[in-house]
């Protein structure tokens, strides 16, 4: 709890307002964490829990959480990312399900009748794991200057020197994080440095997708 608490503190400030913008606009939206972590925003009463509807972590599924990391190491570095958000899109669609049987209307299943937008910093795991699950995907790469956030810098030099001193990555591990970084690149279909241009972002992958 000293965790979420902390989180809440440190939450950047337009946050609320974006998530809040986007109920808005899209009033049937649901909203999932997806986390590698044990952060749980429906734990943060004070600031996120109103917004999303679950959260997905891996630490939900140990057995396949601990399979990606073998693979990850592996001499192949064929990592399967794409179990953490399957079961997400599955969660997802229990709760679309459960919503559409309440209002006595037609289910729209995600990923096919109605869109799926995976949002992320993460180019190899958001980017690359969702798309392989059919989501449009929202690369968040952050203004350094604004945010201070320097985590992807990690993998422009992936010498021990240069990585910060909580990094508990191998080598081996930072060099195949970047070969799938670069694998998704082509699967990004917006990218943001601002976390106020998400709505926006979001606006423009449902008319792109009303047009086909």
């Amino acid at each position: 709890m000293g965790r979420h608490h902390a989180s809440e503190r440190n939450l950047y400030p337009e946050v609320i307002d974006v998530l809040r913008e986007i109920k808005e606009e899209h009033p049937d939206v649901i909203i999932g964490a997806v986390t590698d972590g044990k952060a749980n925003p429906l734990l943060m009463t004070f600031t996120l829990m109103n917004y999303f509807d679950f959260c997905m972590s891996w630490e939900d599924d140990q057995g396949a959480r601990t399979n990606f990391f073998k693979e990850l190491d592996s001499v192949e570095g064929n990592a399967e990312l794409s179990w953490i958000y399957q079961a997400a899109l599955d969660k997802g669609n229990v709760l679309a399900s459960t919503n559409a049987n309440m209002k006595e209307v037609d289910t729209k299943e995600i990923g096919k009748d109605s869109l799926w937008i995976h949002v992320g910093d993460d180019l190899a795991y958001d980017v690359g794991g969702a798309a392989q699950c059919g989501a449009k995907t929202v690369y968040v790469e952050l203004d350094e200057d604004k945010y201070k956030q320097t985590a992807r810098l990690r993998f422009d030099d992936t010498s021990e020197e240069s990585q910060p001193s909580w990094s508990t990555s191998s080598k081996k591990e930072l060099d195949t994080r970047v070969e799938m970084n670069e694998a998704a690149v082509t699967l990004v279909d917006k990218k943001i440095r601002f976390l106020t241009r998400l709505p926006e972002a979001v606006n423009e992958i449902v008319k792109e997708a009303n047009k086909d």
